[in-house]
């Protein structure tokens, strides 16, 4: 069974020299033009038609329109639930008017658990067995006590390379897509970004 986490195979890695015999035969009249170059110049231009595409799509074109938020007056307990039953890391946070108003992610709980320097699942789960659960403290806590705010956002028209751009300088994996009017219309995260453009250095 073939993995689902299987690197996507480059164009190079797809072109076989047997392809190239098989599309130049087919090619009417003669060419004077050897295999490697015919390689060379499909492998240009597709690298041409990718960055074309990269720096011409925006935010809407590949955003996630059906966002799984909460809002700031919601219990951290219920907000765990939720993102754990949609198996996500975080969410955006939005108040009544559907503008954003912060960003919650694991990392938040890790921060604010117990002694506060939780860095990761594992240490959570350290010390949690050496006695009593860190997570009990948050069981009347609302979103809105540890959330990251404000929420960096884009608006629904940026280019994919300025938003790419975007979470590199600022280390974010997600990020909120508004409407001129700051509401919430999507999310882009960084594996939507990848999976767009594989063979793109994305953050």
């Amino acid at each position: 069974m073939t993995p689902t986490n299987t690197p996507k195979p480059s164009p190079a890695e797809l072109l076989s020299d047997e392809d190239i015999y098989e599309a130049m035969k087919k090619i009417p009249g003669y060419l004077d033009i050897s295999p490697g170059d015919f390689k060379e110049l499909y492998l240009l231009a597709y690298q041409h038609a990718e960055n074309r595409l990269y720096n011409s799509l925006r935010a809407a074109d590949i955003m996630t329109r059906r966002v799984i938020s909460a809002l700031p007056t919601t219990l951290l307990a219920e907000a765990a639930a939720l993102m754990a039953a949609h198996h996500i890391t975080g969410l955006p946070v939005v108040r009544e008017d559907g503008t954003v108003a912060g960003i919650l992610s694991e990392q938040d709980f890790f921060r604010n658990m117990g002694d506060g320097h939780h860095a990761s699942c594992m240490a959570l789960i350290a010390d949690s067995l050496k006695g009593g659960c860190s997570a009990l403290s948050f069981r009347s806590k609302t979103v809105e006590e540890i959330m990251a705010k404000p929420a960096i956002t884009v608006l629904e028209t940026a280019l994919l390379s300025e938003i790419s751009t975007l979470m590199r300088e600022k280390k974010i994996n997600r990020i909120p897509v508004t409407d001129d009017g700051q509401r919430l219309v999507g999310i882009l995260t960084r594996s939507d970004l990848m999976h767009a453009f594989p063979e793109r250095d994305t953050p």
